[in-house]
C-alpha cells in the first residue's frame, strides 16, 4: 500500500471522526437541556427517561431503515453523500428549533422525532462510506479512528454539564446544529475520495449457505445487545456510585471520563490485535478480559484499583465495539454493509433504550444486582461467543476471500 493511499484512508477516517464528535456532542447538549425544555412546556420530569427511551427506539428503527436505504442507493450506483448531507441539514434545523418550540409540547415532540430520525444519517452510513476505503478486512482500524469522536464527546460530557449550567439553551443548540450541519459536508468529501475499483455483488460469493450465515448473524446481534446493555448500565448507572464510594464526590467530574480515556486507548490498539487474531477472536478475548475488569470495578477496595479497573473496562469496550463493526462490515461486504452496520447501530440503540426503560420503571433499585449486572451480561456474551467456536463462527459470517 503506497503512502498516498494510506493518507487518503486515514484522512477519511478523521473526517468522519469529526462528524461523530459533533453528532455525539449534539446529543449531550440535548440530554443536558431536555429537563429544562420539558419544564417550559409544563411536562412532568418523570416522563424524561421515557422520552429518552423513545428517542432510542426511533434511533433503532431509523438506523436499520437508513442502512437498507444506503445499500439500495449504492446498488443503483448513485452517490449517497448529497442525500446524507440533506438529512443532516434537516436534523440541524430541527435541533435549532427545539428550544423555541419547548412551550408547545406536541410540536416539540414532533420536531424532536424528526431530529432523531434524520440524525441517523450520521450513525450507520458513515461506516458504509468508510468500508469502501477499508476494503474487506481493514475496517476496525479506520473505525477506531472514527470512534475517537465518540470517545472525546463522552469524556467531555461531565464538563459540558458544568459549563452549560444556567446557560440559555438557544445558544448551545445553535452551535451544535451549526457544527453538525458543517461537519456533515465531510460526508461528501469522503464519498468523492472513495476508491472506484471495489468489487460488486458478482465478484463476492457467500462462503456458506445464507440460512447458516443468517443464524450466526442473529446470535452475534444478540451478543452485541448483551455487551451494549452491560456497558450502558455500567457507565450510566454504576460508575458514579462506585467512584463516590472511594473518592470525594467533588472529584467525580474528573473521574467519570476514565472509562472513555480507556476506550480511546482500546481504539488505538484494535488494529494490531485484529490483524494478528481476527475480529471474532478479539471479540472473544475482549469479552473475557472485560468481564474481569467490570468485576474489578465492583470489588475494588481502593481508588487506584478502581481507576485501573474502569480504565481497563473502557479499553476492552473499545476493542469490542471496533471488532463488532469489523464483523458487521465483513459480513455485509460489499453491497450489504449498510444493512449490517445499520443492524449493529440499531442494536446499540435498543440497549440504550433498555437501560433507560429500566431506570424509568424503577427496576434499577437493587444496588447489588445493578453492580454485578454488567459483568454478568459480558460473561454471558463471552460464553456465547466461545460456544460459536472461532473458526466455525468465522466461516459462517465471513464472505469468501
Amino acid at each position: 500500500m503506497d503512502t498516498s493511499d494510506t493518507f487518503r484512508k486515514t484522512r477519511a477516517a478523521w473526517l468522519l471522526a469529526a462528524v461523530e464528535l459533533f453528532f455525539s456532542l449534539s446529543w449531550v447538549v440535548y440530554v443536558i437541556f431536555l429537563p429544562e425544555l420539558l419544564a417550559r412546556g409544563g411536562v412532568d420530569k418523570r416522563y424524561l427517561p421515557w422520552l429518552l427511551a423513545a428517542d432510542q427506539l426511533l434511533f433503532a428503527l431509523a438506523d436499520w431503515t437508513m442502512g437498507v436505504a444506503v445499500d439500495r442507493v449504492r446498488a443503483a450506483l448513485r452517490g449517497i453523500g448529497p442525500m446524507l448531507v440533506l438529512l443532516a441539514a434537516v436534523s440541524a434545523v430541527a435541533m435549532l428549533l427545539l428550544p423555541w418550540l419547548a412551550v408547545m409540547p406536541m410540536l416539540f415532540l414532533a420536531v424532536t422525532s424528526v431530529w432523531v430520525a434524520t440524525s441517523s444519517a450520521l450513525r450507520a452510513p458513515p461506516y458504509v462510506l468508510l468500508s469502501r476505503y477499508a476494503g474487506r478486512f481493514a475496517m476496525p482500524r479506520l473505525a477506531g479512528i472514527q470512534l475517537l469522536g465518540l470517545a472525546v464527546a463522552s469524556a467531555l460530557a461531565p464538563y459540558l454539564a458544568i459549563i452549560l449550567k444556567g446557560v440559555d439553551p438557544s445558544l448551545p443548540f445553535f452551535l451544535s446544529a451549526a457544527a453538525v450541519g458543517v461537519s456533515a459536508l465531510a460526508l461528501v468529501v469522503v464519498e468523492r475520495g472513495q476508491p472506484v475499483d471495489q468489487p460488486w455483488e458478482a465478484d463476492v460469493q457467500p462462503a456458506v449457505p445464507a440460512e447458516a450465515a443468517r443464524g450466526a448473524w442473529i446470535v452475534l446481534l444478540a451478543i452485541a445487545l448483551l455487551l451494549a446493555f452491560g456497558q450502558q448500565v455500567h457507565t450510566a448507572i454504576n460508575a458514579a456510585p462506585q467512584f463516590k464510594r472511594l473518592a470525594d464526590p467533588a472529584l467525580l467530574t474528573w473521574l467519570m471520563p476514565v472509562f472513555w480515556v480507556g476506550f480511546s486507548f482500546g481504539l488505538l490498539l484494535v488494529d494490531r490485535l485484529v490483524r494478528l487474531r481476527g475480529s471474532l477472536p478479539v471479540l472473544q478475548l475482549a469479552c473475557i478480559a472485560g468481564t474481569l475488569s467490570l468485576a474489578g470495578t465492583v470489588l475494588a477496595g481502593s481508588l487506584p484499583l478502581l481507576v485501573a479497573s474502569q480504565f481497563a473496562a473502557g479499553a476492552f469496550w473499545g476493542l469490542i465495539l471496533c471488532a463488532s463493526i469489523g464483523v458487521a462490515s465483513e459480513r455485509g461486504y460489499p453491497l450489504q454493509t449498510g444493512r449490517s452496520t445499520g443492524a449493529l447501530m440499531a442494536t446499540l440503540a435498543v440497549a440504550a433504550m433498555s437501560r433507560l426503560s429500566l431506570v424509568a420503571s424503577g427496576g434499577a433499585g437493587s444496588e447489588a444486582l445493578m453492580e454485578w449486572l454488567p459483568a454478568i451480561m459480558w460473561a454471558a456474551a463471552a460464553l456465547l461467543l466461545l460456544r460459536l467456536g472461532g473458526q466455525r463462527a468465522g466461516q459462517e459470517w465471513r464472505p469468501a476471500g
